[in-house]
């Protein structure tokens, strides 16, 4: 077995931002996690959106980075959480060693850092080098406990749209014609944004977002992104996939307005979905579906390999055909 990495050091926020390009490569360099929502892209919007009065506690060291966050419960006391912990996709330890990064965190927990109770950590596959190094390193002095699974959907793009469309259903194929069909006779078209200048208005191009979503079932009932921590995340995360070229956009429109939408983001090959929504007033288009199927062939048209769907939901495995599966785990003090 490796020592552990002992030359870890703290950093502030403004110094992992500093880093960012290096956290890039480790997270790339992290087989089997969700990449995409273990990048910064992610968690700092999520961290600012969702919990920022909770301080960061961030460490980086040769083999790659810990990004933590400090929070207090009276029932379990000091703990520290991933900077994303809502849906519990993210990863805290990335790296080219990540064996060695959860090994010079644990030493750091028995020596430097003794003021926690409970460690909550997510986003962690089970048959995976972090899952084993989270054992080897704190199970002989502390308790550990497994949490719930998180499962996404994940679709191949492999032999593009043709490879894509073959492996769904021929109902689906069917479905997805007549719905392409019915688009081109009503007029409908698409805009596909997917690079960005450097004074490119992110709030604009989000505020556009926002005008489908108010018309949209989910808007509507209140279970939308138009308020609140969603609405935060959002706009914190736009401008800096535009940033990276990161970020791709899909709009449907029919006389000259905007009737759906879809976004995402890029990581290496693997585009990951965040919204999607229309207008009530279209359904019978099937607006959802459409700009869907679309974004997808234009994915293909990159040589894009991966769309992964994101959290579980029965819909999705009519586009997609395998998950991805990472677990939390705990860890308390004794």
């Amino acid at each position: 077995m490796k020592p552990p990495n002992t030359d870890m050091e703290t950093l502030t926020a403004y110094e992992l931002r500093a880093h960012g390009e290096e956290h890039y490569r480790a997270v790339a360099a992290t087989e089997d996690i969700d990449q995409f929502c273990s990048s910064l892209d992610w968690i700092l919007p999520a961290h600012e959106a969702f919990i920022p009065d909770h301080p960061l506690h961030l460490r980086r060291s040769s083999a790659g980075f810990v990004t933590l966050a400090r929070g207090f419960n009276p029932r379990i006391g000091r703990y520290l959480q991933p900077l994303e912990a809502s849906w519990c996709l993210a990863c805290p330890f990335v790296g080219n060693d990540v064996g060695a990064v959860v090994g010079g965190f644990a030493e750091s927990c028995e020596t430097t850092l003794r003021d926690w109770d409970l460690l909550y950590l997510s986003g962690i596959p089970q048959d995976s080098e972090i899952f084993r190094s989270v054992l080897r390193n704190f199970h002989e002095r502390h308790r550990i406990g497994l949490g719930h699974k998180t499962r996404r959907y994940v679709a191949s793009l492999d032999g593009g749209l043709d490879g894509w469309m073959g492996r769904r259903s021929s109902k689906f194929r069917s479905n997805m014609r007549r719905a392409d069909r019915a688009r081109t006779d009503e007029g409908v078209t698409y805009e596909y944004l997917s690079t960005f200048e450097k004074d490119f208005d992110a709030e604009a191009l989000y505020d556009r977002v926002l005008r489908v979503e108010e018309k949209s079932w989910k808007g509507k009932s209140g279970t939308g992104i138009l308020d609140g921590g969603m609405n935060t995340f959002y706009r914190i995360m736009l401008p800096r996939l535009a940033r990276r070229g990161n970020l791709r956009v899909l709009f449907a429109r029919l006389d000259g307005q905007d009737i759906a939408y879809v976004f995402g983001g890029v990581f290496g090959d693997t585009y990951r979905g965040l919204q999607l929504s229309y207008d009530d007033d279209y359904g019978s288009l099937s607006p959802g579906n459409l700009v869907q199927y679309e974004i997808i062939s234009r994915l293909c048209e990159e040589g894009t390999r991966w769309y992964d769907l994101g959290s579980e939901l029965d819909y999705k495995s009519r586009w997609a055909e395998s998950r991805l599966e990472t677990i939390t785990m705990w860890v308390w003090r004794d």
